[in-house]
């Protein structure tokens, strides 16, 4: 067999190129792990290793596997990346190379500190698994086999194609290329976000770099799931027991790249938002497609889920105490001012506000140690409005959002819809939580839309509530959205809210 130029081993046999680890040729212990790496470069290649020991990869002449020094192999350092093999144990560990080392795809660690999304990178030992691949620099692979050599088990010494098994239901996949990670959901679960899960467990026991927000984690039960995605509640296992929400987008999602990035862009966008009526982003990652990540638990669920609890409408009192927080929220997102942030390659420019376009009863929770403080979630179909039109979570044509909350003009100009539409949006959250109704009945068949456009609203006394006089005069006044929303601004409508409720003798102390 042909050694592939750039190339070199320390003895060959007729089968297959082999860099021993043993400087003599004595008996071999009886207990050792044995360190296999195969390549697909040119024709196969196979480098053996037995721990205890180190094995430099580079193109150093005193490296173990040794890439010749040519300008093919430029981008490759001189000792690149180390393996630290032990009698039961290999670690994979980069040697601060300029360009990277990478383990089934994912980026261990490279010279100067790197940022995915955000995420910051450094090197760390990874343990190594029989199956892996490893990549360096980007240009070529190295497939890990690993066997116990008291065992002396048969190898597979493929280094083209593996059958891995599937993480969540354990069915092995069809082959995949070599240069693929080996955790991948079988087509059946890859648009199961439950399966999800399943994915990113396996990873973490691979000690994957971009799961290191779940370490010290404990998944304790299902907060809720929809058709792309699910959240979880998560417990630190420390003594903290710090509780936060886990939520998982599903790889059959994030290969469509506008979901991929109207995810990431949430992530980007959350973790800028500080305040204490909108809910925290903590950290997120992802691994084999799936993507996650950790915001604040609100332990008092969503203001929806308070109505129901409370058979069905909620007292004036209690949700105003709801809404008028949401406000002061809505009032710091719309005039927040942004640092630019970068989604992929794609860096936003430097902007001030940002429009939710999708509030409502179930994206207001309530969090804090006793679950009383109202935050705004989800806002994932928001939109940079002080800002370049190019940089928009919006698809030509398209209307994301829920009717039921929304105004007229923010069917006719989605993309373009300001402040004043999270404004109507909010008082039409009060409404529902006041009567169990939106301001618009929608009879079935008809189309939301049209509904929105043509349809005035209720008003809030025909519903069957008794409210007081002015806080129904206020709450209809908010509700007009034909020519135009009255209130264009959140304080607007919180002072509004305020003296009405104050002249029905709803609330005796409330500051604006």
């Amino acid at each position: 067999m042909t050694l592939p130029t750039g190339f070199s081993s320390s003895s060959t046999n007729a089968s297959r190129q082999v860099k021993t680890g043993f400087r003599s040729q004595g008996e071999r212990p009886p207990s050792a792990l044995r360190l296999i790496l195969s390549s697909d470069f040119g024709d196969l290649q196979v480098w053996e290793f037995t721990g205890p020991r180190a094995v430099v990869i580079g193109r150093g002449g005193e490296a173990s596997l040794i890439l010749q020094d040519n300008d093919d192999y430029r981008a490759v350092s001189g000792y690149h990346c180390v393996i630290e093999l032990s009698r039961n144990r290999a670690y994979l560990r980069d040697l601060g190379s300029l360009n990277g080392t990478f383990l089934n795809g994912h980026l261990v660690s490279r010279r100067e500190e790197d940022r995915i999304y955000g995420v910051a990178v450094r090197g760390f030992g990874v343990k190594l698994k029989d199956g892996d691949v490893i990549t360096l620099a980007g240009l070529f692979s190295f497939r890990v086999g690993l066997v116990d050599e008291a065992s002396f088990g048969p190898l597979s010494l493929s280094s083209t194609e593996v059958a891995p098994l599937c993480p969540s239901c354990g069915r092995p996949h069809n082959p995949v290329p070599l240069s693929k990670y080996n955790d991948v959901l079988c087509s059946d679960c890859r648009p199961n976000p439950l399966a999800s899960l399943k994915l990113l467990k396996a990873g973490l026991n691979r000690r994957i770099l971009t799961l290191d927000p779940l370490k010290g984690l404990r998944i304790t039960r299902t907060l809720g799931r929809g058709s792309t995605s699910a959240v979880f509640l998560a417990e630190k296992k420390d003594n903290s027991k710090m509780q936060m929400a886990l939520k998982v987008m599903s790889p059959a999602v994030s290969e469509n790249e506008w979901a991929r990035k109207s995810f990431l862009r949430e992530v980007a966008i959350g973790r800028a938002l500080k305040h204490s009526n909108v809910t925290k982003l903590y950290d997120f990652g992802y691994y084999g497609g799936a993507y996650f990540y950790l915001m604040e638990f609100c332990p008092g669920g969503n203001s929806e889920e308070k109505r129901l609890e409370n058979g069905g409408v909620l007292e004036p009192e209690a949700a105003l105490r709801i809404i008028i927080p949401v406000l002061d929220g809505l009032h710091y997102i719309h005039n927040v001012k942004l640092a630019a942030v970068r989604i992929d390659s794609e860096l936003a420019p430097e902007s001030r506000g940002l429009v939710h376009r999708d509030l409502k009863p179930a994206n207001i929770f309530l969090g804090g140690p006793d679950g009383t403080v109202p935050k705004i979630a989800d806002i994932g179909v928001g939109k940079l409005y002080k800002s370049t039109d190019s940089y928009s979570n919006t698809r030509t044509g398209s209307v994301a959002g829920s009717p039921a909350t929304m105004p007229r003009q923010q069917v006719i100009n989605f993309k373009h819809a300001g402040p004043e539409v999270d404004i109507w949006a909010a008082a039409a959250s009060l409404y529902k939580l006041l009567t169990g109704e939106y301001p618009r009945d929608f009879p079935d068949g008809q189309d939301p839309w049209r509904v929105v456009l043509n349809r005035p609203p209720i008003p809030v006394l025909k519903r069957g509530r008794r409210l007081g006089h002015h806080l129904a005069m206020a709450l209809d006044e908010a509700l007009v959205d034909n020519p135009v929303i009255k209130h264009q601004s959140a304080q607007s409508l919180k002072t509004s809210l305020i003296k009405a409720a104050h002249l029905d003798g709803l609330i005796k102390e409330i500051s604006e």
